[in-house]
């Protein structure tokens, strides 16, 4: 069965997945979630379970957190994310496009005088695979730019909807699965008194 946090909370020690157990006590049974690897081996790592209505609690108090103090914690990053220089990475990607057409048209020019006869094929093949190096250089350094300007992008998206929810200023008295599944990406437990929430934005909260 799928429940809310599947897949969702990691463990600090060892970084593997968590897993929704039951557990006994006496006169009564309770939803815990513990460490794969704990579970199989206890000596590779010691993490010990945590409660199913901890982790809730836990999140209801942080989004509540968040809704009192989005002017303090939201606003600021979301400023920060859009005054980000992106036009300097804008500018820097178009260099690099105009220097793989360039890499691209010297290619064919070095085509064309081995095909006329006026280049030896060892040379040929130097020149060629310094350029086949130099184009995949660039196309390396554009494609990280532009993940960098799209997930930036990304994230204010998300943070201007989380800023959205919690301008609102409705305090949560329970917790609810679809509020955590939109904003929460994962939960790493670093112990059973300290979690940290990972938000879609970005946003890391211990």
């Amino acid at each position: 069965n799928r429940y809310t946090f599947s897949g969702k909370i990691l463990c600090g020690e060892c970084g593997d997945t968590f897993k929704r157990r039951i557990h006994s006590c006496t006169g009564y049974k309770y939803t815990a979630w513990c460490c794969s690897t704990h579970i199989k081996d206890k000596d590779k790592c010691h993490m010990l379970f945590v409660k199913d209505d901890d982790l809730k609690q836990a999140f209801v108090t942080m989004m509540n957190k968040l809704v009192f103090g989005h002017q303090m914690v939201l606003r600021p990053l979301l400023q920060s994310l859009r005054g980000l220089n992106d036009q300097s990475r804008l500018l820097k990607i178009e260099e690099l496009e105009t220097a793989i057409e360039k890499n691209r048209e010297q290619k064919q020019v070095l085509t064309n005088l081995m095909a006329s006869g006026y280049l030896e094929p060892a040379l040929f093949n130097k020149e060629s695979n310094e350029l086949a190096a130099e184009a995949e250089a660039l196309r390396q350094e554009k494609d990280g730019l532009m993940r960098s300007v799209n997930g930036d992008m990304v994230k204010i998206e998300e943070l201007q909807r989380l800023l959205r929810f919690t301008s609102k200023g409705t305090m949560m008295t329970e917790f609810d699965d679809e509020i955590f599944l939109s904003f929460v990406e994962r939960i790493t437990v670093l112990s059973r008194k300290e979690v940290v929430f990972e938000w879609k934005c970005g946003l890391s909260l211990k």
